[in-house]
């Protein structure tokens, strides 16, 4: 269903996509205040919003009709402040985009989604398949180095095939993931990593951020720190 996010309004659900339940005069706030108007109180077993529901909640339905053509699209409810609150709802009004506080076991369950999904990349990297590798990197992404920053995906490749893909397919990149967070439509983690190549051995930590668009993942941004750094150990 479709809802319109409005910080300013309590929840408050469409007659028209609602129209079962006793009728009653129901209470609405909106950022002019609190009036009643003719509705109907609608109980509804289940609200699921991203990975989080919420149970046996029992909501006001009024006519919205004048909303839904100032919007000029399908409206079936208000998602206002209370159930924003009770979500854990978290606004980015730059970006435009709410985003659902999600469960330790959702966000790992997602975190490994994106990882099955950008495998072909880790692989590409190993193999020094600079083709499949590229698409793996947003057009916009920086990456950054002890030594320098890049930024686009050009410089990115260049960099990496200098210290690494000529080097395929005798070049090994591991992480072990230590933190991540959802951030809308992106995944932001950090990790302890080691890399190996004829030509280094290194060890450090990194963060990184991966966005989905157009149903693929892409790296949007890396940071890597070095705490170890000595020649290569692959001959």
């Amino acid at each position: 269903m479709f809802f319109l996010l409005d910080t300013a309004s309590t929840t408050i659900l469409n007659l028209e996509s609602f129209p079962s339940g006793p009728s009653r005069r129901v209470p609405v706030t909106t950022w002019s205040g609190t009036t009643t108007t003719n509705g109907r109180e609608i109980s509804l077993p289940e609200m699921e919003v991203g990975s989080n529901r919420l149970r046996d909640l029992k909501l006001p339905a009024v006519d919205l009709s004048m909303i839904e053509k100032a919007c000029g699209g399908r409206i079936d409810g208000i998602l206002g402040f209370d159930l924003l609150d009770r979500l854990g709802i978290t606004i980015n009004w730059k970006r435009q985009v709410a985003s659902v506080d999600m469960s330790p076991l959702d966000l790992r369950a997602r975190f490994a989604a994106m990882e099955e999904a950008m495998r072909p990349c880790k692989e590409a990297f190993h193999l020094g398949r600079r083709d499949i590798l590229k698409d793996c990197f947003d057009p916009a992404i920086v990456l950054y180095t002890p030594n320098a920053e890049f930024r686009g995906r050009q410089q990115v490749m260049d960099y990496l095939e200098e210290h690494y893909l000529r080097f395929a397919p005798r070049v090994r990149f591991e992480l072990t993931l230590r933190d991540m967070q959802s951030l809308g439509d992106a995944l932001w983690y950090s990790y302890d990593y080691t890399i190996e190549s004829p030509n280094e051995h290194a060890v450090g930590h990194g963060t990184a951020m991966c966005k989905r668009t157009g149903g693929h993942w892409r790296i949007l941004n890396m940071n890597n720190s070095v705490f170890l750094q000595e020649a290569g150990r692959i001959p």
